[in-house]
């Protein structure tokens, strides 16, 4: 038999909500999580906690959609569904104690949503993008059915060459936020890479000061039109010689230049829908930590302490921000840390010559990783132009329905 809820009798508050709070596994999750049919998305659980074993705990994940595996949530939805769906995560100790608990919204979009509408995309970072693999995979979704037209916008594509085709973004390896706002060189816009000699796609000369212009870019790259959508994936180089006593002071430089990259974009056009994605966890394993060595020397365990407090800061200054058509993309919570990395055979040790796969680099993902961050990406477009195709029904309803009421009162 199901158990029989108790309503509050008239006049009788409703129960309070279970609280919400990080805990010491500093839970945390995005406002939003977007999902659309056939793509996956996952909550991976270690990426949302911080803890140096996620094991030692028990998550439970509460939500009409998905299954929850030994890693993760997952869901992909099917092609008829559709809507928003409350979720709750819960993590628990030994001991069957609560020690944290977040929510969420699960907004599953319509797979039909922006079907063959041309939609326009530029995609600003740093490596993460130079690799422009996440970004052939959003032409490959798009290319799908029920997908946009999705044109990409950008000076730059594969092999750090100039664009010549499709797959093209501004990405640029070892960049930070601070570098597109303030880089400025000889070679700025032709989609060639020198160290700075680059400079900034966004920064311009004007008389005999340097100034952000997104209007100058699009009028170069997209004929004077500003993009259905621009996307910053930012952050990795910026945090990662981060300490936990200086952590906090660089992510408000940090941020900074981030708040500069967003006012650039709306200045122009405040319709554009901006995704800040928030930055990727390292590898599993430290051992894609190995070449950092000497003065450029990292820990996986700090660096994975620098991106957790970004995402921290991230959701709690972006976090609310969807009615200023800023969103973040949860990428940090979708990527398989321990299997989507590159790895390479190597023997256990010099008295043992039987091999095993470690990872060789702990901030680059494997290409199946790079996919995981494209979908999220997707995803939230799909989300987004399926909440633009229901305004225009909406105008158009509206629209009918005075014409009728005039009609009538005639």
């Amino acid at each position: 038999m199901a158990a029989i809820l108790a309503l509050p009798a008239h006049g009788q508050a409703a129960p309070a909500p279970e609280s919400v709070f990080p805990g010491k596994v500093r839970l945390v999750l995005p406002r939003v999580i977007y999902a659309v049919a056939n793509v996956e998305t996952n909550i991976y659980f270690d990426n949302v906690v911080l803890a140096p074993n996620s094991a030692d705990y028990v998550f439970d994940v509460k939500c009409e959609k998905g299954s929850i595996l030994a890693d993760r949530w997952t869901y992909k939805p099917a092609a008829d569904e559709v809507g928003s769906f409350p979720l709750t995560l819960e993590v628990r100790d030994a001991a069957n104690a609560v020690i944290a608990r977040s929510q969420s919204m699960l907004r599953v979009a319509p797979a039909t949503a922006g079907a063959g509408v041309p939609t326009t995309l530029l995609v600003v970072g740093d490596s993460l993008t130079e690799a422009s693999i996440y970004t052939q995979h959003l032409l490959e979704l798009a290319a799908s059915a029920n997908g946009p037209a999705l044109q990409l916008i950008g000076s730059r594509g594969p092999d750090n060459s100039p664009a010549h085709g499709p797959n093209r973004h501004e990405g640029y390896s070892g960049w930070s936020a601070q570098a597109f706002v303030t880089f400025n060189g000889p070679l700025a816009r032709t989609g060639q890479f020198k160290g700075r000699e680059t400079g900034s796609p966004f920064v311009y000369m004007e008389g005999d000061k340097l100034r952000l212009d997104f209007a100058k870019y699009c009028a170069q790259f997209n004929q004077g039109k500003t993009p259905d959508f621009v996307t910053f994936a930012l952050g990795t180089n910026d945090i990662f010689y981060g300490t936990d006593e200086n952590i906090d002071k660089l992510i408000d430089k940090i941020l900074g230049y981030f708040d500069n990259l967003v006012s650039m974009v709306h200045d122009f056009d405040r319709s554009t829908k901006i995704g800040v994605l928030l930055v990727i966890p390292p590898s599993t394993s430290q051992d894609g930590f190995q070449h950092y060595r000497g003065p450029q020397r990292q820990t996986r365990w700090q660096y994975r302490r620098d991106q957790h407090r970004l995402i921290e800061h991230m959701i709690e200054r972006y976090g609310s921000r969807e009615q200023d058509n800023i969103f973040l993309i949860p990428t940090y919570m979708d990527l398989d840390a321990a299997h989507n990395f590159v790895t390479r055979p190597s023997p256990w040790n010099a008295e043992n010559p039987d091999e095993s796969a470690r990872v060789i680099d702990g901030i680059h993902p494997a290409a199946a990783g790079y996919r995981q961050m494209g979908d999220m990406i997707y995803c939230w477009m799909k989300a987004s132009l399926a909440e633009k195709s229901e305004q225009v029904r909406s105008a158009l309803h509206s629209d009918v329905g005075r014409l009728a009421l005039r009609t009538k009162n005639r």
